[in-house]
């Protein structure tokens, strides 16, 4: 390879590495937690489980007392029955008998109790498993989450390939090579090169697998040709197990017994377990039960089985022998047991989690090689201030997660009873910690005290955990290990690992690493390089100036930019009343001539802060007013790109408001852009 060629792929590994490092450290890390979302789960209840066989329990009686509450006639119900825990959850669709049902329109879930019958709603069981598991692919980000985590996995599959290219002449070197007393940044790219070898088969399997899974509407696209368009066809071929079927009428006659379908069809394979089910048409005169289940692992990799019992036939079908393969859809389940570490039971968990912070390991190496690498004399004061911003954010982002999660255990532990929605509470919490636990670590300016104290709290509040469990809920490790109770176990003696290592990492680490790097031998005068920065601007704004007839100082540019967002939010809402004349009548159903409390609300949050800012930015120069200024557009940029996307999806036919909202995402990017650089400016040469 010759050197033109080698420093294209360098590069674009490292841009493409930095553009998505924070991203993917959140994907991993949590990820690297999820992978004991069952377990995590259980610890959270306190309360010791049976493991009761799924085919033992009584459905018929639990169907009958949904039917009294819920009326399940016309509904499709889907159960994950899951394969140890107490707790079955059901998902019930609105009836599609809605001549005989009128009251049934809505759908429910929730999880059931399978020895008490007690049930509870997504919000009151929801843990910081679950939280963990949804952040692993950015789920609380509404819509564009899931896909945001689908490009960062492309994007790490990229970074993997042109890694692999660019340091394979120095893997096997760099295995005996490294040596922690030498120059910072090579210890950084030795651990980055090594430890990134050891984990390529596991991140290459997570990049491709989570892009599929994220992105599996872009995957479905050329499948859509194949079936012309019938997307109907094309999903119940992928999952036929969730086909469904037209309401004919509503049997007369006695329901068939769920548990004899269950018991006979438990006898037709052997080793063989049920994971889910589903009824199609609730007492009606073409109704279904299927059940769908797998070969333990340790027989067969791969091992799908499913039965049908149909209504009108009274006879029960195999729909797919869990012995034969069928490429469609065990793709699907070797993608899933590949990616989420569902076979091989614990030791293949741990070692998932254990490659999973490896990568995160990498992931910060390779920020730090970039930082060390880019802080010389030869670059400028301002090149040099933004790469030490850069790797401030990143690592007080990245690094504050350890802490932030174990505190989060702790929170749900030993406040989860008082609070009745559990799923605002974790929000609240998780998120509110993560803020404030980053805006303090970044003004610390100094990546040594970032992990120092980010490893000595993590551990501390990592060692915690167990005692807390102990405490609350009696669960003391030692007693958890005699009584073979397995899910207390795993989560107090991880975090007791992981609070271990975290202290004697935080005890191993020295002044003398610091004194290694590139900042301690080339220190950044952040009071010299602002007077540098204010010439600086000075000599530029001047240039400018004599440049350009057109100049627009920085701050009128900010100005007439928050007052173009006034004006968008004000069009769109004028577009909104349009609507009203073209579509409906002017007068709304249930309007009093009054406006309503939630459409102040919005104008307040929407035109009337853009409009307080555009004021307040003639006057106050601030750095307080600056980072305000900066968060509330990132915020409306945010919500504009998010409407924007939404307003695609949904109303594509209002070519009007697409074209103001898109004209507000980039008016959103220039009022963020001209804020970073205002930001930068010194409050001395602010005024203009």
């Amino acid at each position: 390879m010759n050197k033109r060629i080698y420093n294209v792929f360098f590069h674009t590994h490292t841009v493409s590495g930095i553009v998505i490092s924070v991203a993917l450290y959140i994907i991993f890390f949590a990820g690297a937690f999820a992978l004991f979302k069952d377990e995590i789960e259980v610890w959270e209840e306190g309360k010791s489980i049976t493991h009761t066989e799924r085919k033992n329990i009584d459905y018929d009686k639990l169907f009958a007392t949904l039917d009294e509450d819920y009326d399940l006639t016309g509904r499709d119900l889907q159960i994950n029955l899951g394969k140890h825990k107490d707790k079955i959850y059901v998902s019930v669709s609105p009836s599609q008998d809605t001549i005989s049902n009128k009251k049934a329109a809505e759908s429910q879930y929730f999880s059931i109790d399978i020895h008490t019958e007690k049930r509870k709603e997504y919000h009151e069981y929801y843990g910081v498993g679950e939280f963990l598991y949804r952040l692993h692919f950015f789920h609380q980000i509404p819509t564009i989450g899931i896909y945001l985590a689908g490009f960062v996995a492309l994007f790490f599959l990229f970074a993997i390939v042109t890694g692999v290219i660019v340091h394979w002449k120095k893997i096997v070197s760099n295995f005996y090579s490294f040596n922690p007393k030498i120059a910072l940044k090579r210890v950084w790219t030795d651990a980055h090169t090594a430890l990134g070898v050891i984990g390529l088969p596991f991140q290459f399997i997570f990049a491709v697998t989570g892009a599929y899974f994220c992105l599996s509407i872009l995957v479905l696209i050329p499948a859509n040709f194949l079936y012309n368009g019938d997307q109907t066809k094309l999903l119940e071929d992928i999952r036929p197990e969730r086909k469904t079927y037209v309401w004919e009428e509503k049997n007369t006659s006695e329901l068939p017994s769920f548990n004899e379908f269950i018991q006979k069809s438990d006898t037709i394979w052997e080793d063989f377990h049920f994971t889910s089910a589903f009824i199609r048409n609730y007492e009606g005169s073409n109704m279904r039960y299927v059940l769908q289940g797998e070969l333990h692992d340790k027989d067969r990799f791969v091992g799908i089985g499913r039965t049908i019992y149909n209504q009108k036939t009274g006879t029960i079908e195999i729909a797919k022998n869990p012995e034969k393969l069928n490429y469609v859809e065990d793709v699907q389940l070797t993608l899933g047991r590949l990616h989420f570490g569902s076979f091989g039971g614990f030791l293949i968990k741990t070692i998932y989690f254990i490659l999973a912070l490896i990568t995160c390991f990498v992931i910060i190496s390779g920020v730090l090689i970039w930082v060390e690498a880019r802080n010389k004399k030869s670059m400028t004061v301002q090149q040099r201030l933004y790469t030490a911003k850069v790797g401030h954010t990143y690592l007080a982002i990245c690094l504050s997660m350890l802490p932030v999660t174990a505190l989060s255990f702790l929170f749900i532990k030993i406040f989860g009873q008082s609070f009745a929605n559990l799923q605002t509470a974790i929000y609240a919490c998780y998120f509110i910690l993560w803020f404030v636990a980053i805006l303090y670590l970044k003004l610390k300016k100094d990546n040594y005290k970032v992990n120092k104290i980010s490893l000595l709290l993590g551990g501390i509040f990592g060692l915690l955990i167990p005692i807390a469990n102990g405490i609350v809920s009696g669960q003391w490790i030692w007693n958890s290990f005699i009584n073979n109770q397995k899910d207390f176990f795993i989560i107090d003696f991880l975090w007791l690992c992981i609070g271990s290592i975290s202290l004697l990492m935080y005890s191993r680490i020295s002044e003398k690493v610091k004194s290694q790097s590139a900042f301690t031998k080339t220190p950044i005068d952040y009071k010299e390089a602002k007077k540098e920065l204010e010439e600086q601007y000075k000599l530029e704004q001047q240039s400018e100036k004599s440049k350009d007839k057109n100049f627009i100082p920085m701050r009128t540019k900010i100005i007439m930019l928050w007052i173009f967002l006034v004006i968008g939010f004000i069009i769109h809402h004028v577009y909104g009343i349009a609507d009203v004349y073209f579509k409906e009548s002017l007068l709304l159903e249930g309007a009093n001539g009054e406006t309503p409390e939630w459409a102040h609300q919005w104008r307040i949050l929407l035109e009337g802060i853009a409009f307080v800012f555009a004021v307040l930015t003639v006057q106050i120069s601030k750095q307080w007013f600056k980072w305000t200024s900066l968060i509330w557009a990132i915020i409306l940029g945010l919500f504009n790109i998010y409407h924007f996307i939404t307003a695609v999806i949904y109303e594509f036919t209002n070519v009007s408001e697409i074209l103001v909202l898109f004209l507000m995402v980039i008016t959103s990017m220039f009022l963020i852009k001209e804020l970073i650089d205002w930001k930068s400016v010194i409050n001395s040469t602010a005024k203009e």
